[in-house]
């Protein structure tokens, strides 16, 4: 019987040697030193009341950064003004000239934010909320549902094109009602745009689709809509809800082919994903839920709760093939995930940040491992980055001196800004390193992202920040100042284990280049009855996982290549323990 799968792919940019790791090497090792600060600089200005909230990086490396600002702010050679409050504003970052490129704002004459960023090729997409009657974007205009008398918020998705050396908005959407609605989340595949957040409007509008709030506008009721680009405009397929008792947030999405996974937090006595009830006992609690994309409609899958008696949310998600890893903060003295349970080191009313893993199944998912990060100050996790295809990365703000995860003591130091490398072993994680830097006190880490070997770090401080060698400062006294720093990883392209089952030759792709279609062969791996078959672009995203049955006489697996664009890939196959992948070059 033949095996035939579609891979889809994403967006490409060609050129990029980042893919050696994940054809050879061995897996990282506990306790690894820890890499060095390379780089570190203000962002915005010293008094800038600059926020960065997002950021996201392409196959060249470039980074993006979005947030919100006010006052007078220079970015690069963009002097940008607001023109309320606050504005929005997204700005690219080179490495290539240690420079920011360009920047572009958004926003009218109230409070206006960007909270999320994504990319698909050369097209930036943003999403936020706006208090503004008003709000440009571009020489677009979106008009607030509300009266101009009130103070009500919408949530906005907008698009531009970067040109290279700038940026121009293609088009902008509003979604909302006459009460306050939000926009947290953003992630996107090809012309798919799928956006999270909450509204708590009694009657919200997402393009032709209106929703009825399950609290009379009493609380927030958590949304997750798909949206297809049409170049000039953008058009709401679907739209789905988290409904129930309390406020319930959508805080972070993450894509895996037609898997789309929300995390957030949920109140009151219970939450409900379409046809499955969470009970939730009144507290609010972090979750993890999916949802099936199929196309104009979509459908929840499953939702799990992490349980605590304090106040606990989850912040971020990363997405391996059918592992979902999860990071956010908890108050509650413990936090159970299914049948692990981790304690906060704090007395109680402090936060401790957790990072957890959940295995999906397909129609159900189980909590794989948890782990405690923090000590007796408030801690929180922020952000989470792919560490290949073996662990994360995990970035928060530590004010604690001393933090541990599990029995682990992280890097001791005067920042508050922490990242810590974590490798899954499939029912536990294990520390590699840890580095921190900042300042002692009022630094935060809000966003960590992967690009190739280099980590992006960005976040906030007051006064100084030292990130090894170098020093930063704020010019006045008191005033939060942005910071963006980076590290180099060097094994973070080298964390792909080849085993012996799998190391011969009996594990191939041919042709190689291919072009149209390759098949994959495997050998017979006696007591293993699935493989999951991953093909992952040249920064090592998944970009479709699929689950196969392994004949016992070895499998022979077409691939279909249609449609995907010439570059490098890899072909990532784990069997039981078993994990190789093989470089594919598509002509």
């Amino acid at each position: 019987m033949k095996y035939v799968i579609n891979f889809l792919s994403g967006s490409w940019l060609a050129g990029v040697l980042l893919l050696a790791g994940l054809l050879a090497g061995s897996a990282a090792q506990a306790q690894t030193p820890a890499p060095l600060w390379q780089s570190a600089l203000v962002v915005g200005g010293g008094s800038s009341n600059l926020s960065i909230k997002a950021t996201t990086s392409n196959l060249s490396g470039d980074l993006y950064v979005a947030g919100s600002f006010s006052g007078i702010v220079t970015i690069g050679s963009t002097t940008m003004i607001s023109t309320g409050g606050t504005d929005g504003f997204v700005a690219k970052w080179s490495p290539a000239t240690s420079a920011f490129v360009w920047a572009y704002r958004f926003g009218g004459s109230d409070l206006d934010q960007v909270t999320a960023v994504a990319l698909s090729g050369t097209r930036v997409y943003v999403a936020g909320t706006f208090i503004s009657p008003n709000a440009a974007f571009g020489t677009l205009n979106l008009a607030n549902y509300g009266s101009a008398n009130s103070v009500t918020t919408d949530a906005f998705v907008a698009r531009l094109t970067d040109t290279g050396s700038s940026a121009t908005v293609d088009w902008a959407q509003q979604f909302g009602g006459t009460s306050q609605d939000a926009a947290n989340a953003l992630a996107v595949a090809g012309t798919s745009v799928f956006v999270g957040g909450q509204f708590a409007s009694a009657t919200a509008q997402f393009g032709s689709t209106t929703l009825t709030s399950s609290n009379t506008g009493t609380a927030y009721d958590g949304f997750v809509a798909k949206l297809t680009d049409g170049t000039t405009s953008a058009s709401v397929n679907w739209v789905k809800t988290i409904t129930g008792s309390g406020s319930k947030y959508v805080n972070a999405l993450a894509l895996n082919g037609s898997s789309v996974y929300a995390t957030g937090s949920i109140g009151g006595q219970n939450a409900t994903f379409g046809a499955t009830t969470v009970p939730n006992g009144g507290a609010s609690n972090a979750y993890v839920a999916k949802l099936t994309d199929a196309g104009t409609t979509a459908t929840w899958q499953w939702a799990l709760r992490a349980n605590g008696a304090g106040t606990d949310q989850s912040n971020a998600l990363a997405v391996n093939g059918p592992v979902v890893y999860v990071a956010g903060t908890f108050s509650s003295t413990a936090l159970a995930t299914g049948s692990h349970t981790i304690t906060n080191a704090g007395p109680t009313g402090t936060t401790d940040a957790f990072v957890a893993a959940v295995q999906d199944a397909g129609s159900t998912a189980v909590w794989s491992w948890a782990r405690q990060a923090g000590g007796p100050d408030d801690d929180k996790g922020t952000g989470l980055a792919l560490y290949g295809n073996s662990g994360v990365y995990l970035a928060g703000s530590f004010a604690s001196s001393t933090v541990t995860i599990g029995s682990t003591t992280l890097a001791a130091g005067s920042g508050g800004a922490l990242v810590a490398r974590l490798s899954d072993d499939g029912t536990s994680a294990t520390v590699d390193w840890s580095q921190r830097g900042g300042s002692p006190t009022n630094t935060t880490a809000s966003c960590v992202t992967m690009s190739g070997t280099r980590m992006y770090l960005t976040g906030n401080f007051q006064n100084t920040a030292t990130f090894g060698s170098q020093t930063l400062n704020s010019s006045s006294a008191g005033q939060s100042t942005n910071f963006m720093a980076h590290l180099i990883d060097p094994s973070a392209l080298t964390t792909t284990a080849t085993t012996s089952a799998l190391s011969g030759s009996d594990f191939a792709l041919y042709p190689n280049p291919a072009h149209g279609t390759s098949t994959l062969t495997l050998p017979a791996l006696p007591g293993t009855a699935t493989a999951i078959l991953t093909l992952r672009d040249a920064m090592g995203r998944a970009i479709r996982t699929v689950t196969v049955t392994l004949p016992t006489a070895g499998l022979r697996q077409e691939m279909n290549l249609t449609g995907l664009p010439s570059g490098i890939y890899a072909v990532q196959v784990q069997a039981g323990r078993n994990t190789a992948a093989r470089r594919l070059v598509v002509e």
